[in-house]
């Protein structure tokens, strides 16, 4: 699985060398399409039911998953966003998973999804949307897929964070793909510790964090440790008190 994750990380890179314009988003998000272990991936950037973002869709067929989902208020993706957890469909011809979503099981009963798997994608402590991929064959996903998609995620979400936060191409590189796994989970945990400390959102405590790293001439990962472990403080921002603006 290590090798699979260097290799994703070499496919971000390629992504994000190509440039931070609009497209950036959609290139990234194929690269987690070709990496994932599935015939075709959705990525929504969600906060609720009713505020969703599909950025990505790999084909019509996972388009169409998604769509009937939300048309229909049912379905796998919105269990694991207000469950916080993967859900995993190991054969939607199953009369189980037709009885859970009898409308949902109706209206894709065409679609190849054979299998469907929706997880949350988060940051720290906060949901930020929702990868759902299909198969076309019924089935599980072993242990190694999933820790691989779980890692791959968990990547791809800092980039899309990252980027929409205004970061460049080459900083991420630099910063993100180089780092580990207990890196990043220690950078989610500060960034949930600056959310409470500051009243802010994900993306502004991220902010705030690279913000950090850059004027001490340090790794954000470095930055992410002083706050978990000895508890560094961030002073608010005085043009931000009264209220958190839409930007980091």
């Amino acid at each position: 699985m290590v090798d699979e994750i260097s290799q994703f990380k070499v496919a971000l890179a390629a992504a994000l060398a190509q440039g931070d314009d609009g497209g950036a988003v959609s290139r990234v998000c194929g690269a987690l399409a070709e990496a994932l272990p599935c015939d075709g991936v959705a990525v929504t950037l969600m906060m609720s039911d009713m505020q969703r973002n599909t950025v990505f869709a790999s084909d019509e067929v996972i388009a169409s998953f998604e769509d009937a989902q939300y048309t229909l208020g049912e379905g796998p993706s919105l269990v694991a966003l207000t469950e916080s957890r993967p859900v995993l469909v190991l054969d939607f011809a199953n009369p189980s998973s037709a009885a859970r979503w009898p409308g949902l099981a109706q209206e894709i009963a065409t679609l190849p999804t054979a299998s469907v798997f929706c997880f949350p994608m988060r940051f720290g402590v906060i949901n930020v949307g929702i990868c759902a991929f299909y198969r076309r064959r019924a089935g599980p996903l072993s242990a190694t897929e999933i820790s691989f998609v779980l890692d791959a995620l968990e990547l791809t979400m800092l980039v899309l964070l990252q980027l929409r936060g205004g970061g460049d191409g080459e900083s991420l590189v630099g910063r993100w793909l180089a780092v580990d796994g207990y890196s990043r989970r220690r950078v989610h945990q500060a960034t949930g510790m600056l959310m409470g400390q500051l009243g802010v959102s994900a993306e502004s405590a991220f902010a705030r964090l690279r913000g950090r790293a850059f004027a001490e001439g340090t790794g954000i990962e470095q930055i992410a440790d002083d706050i978990v472990n000895r508890g560094l403080l961030l002073e608010p921002d005085p043009a931000r008190r009264g209220g958190d603006p839409p930007g980091p």
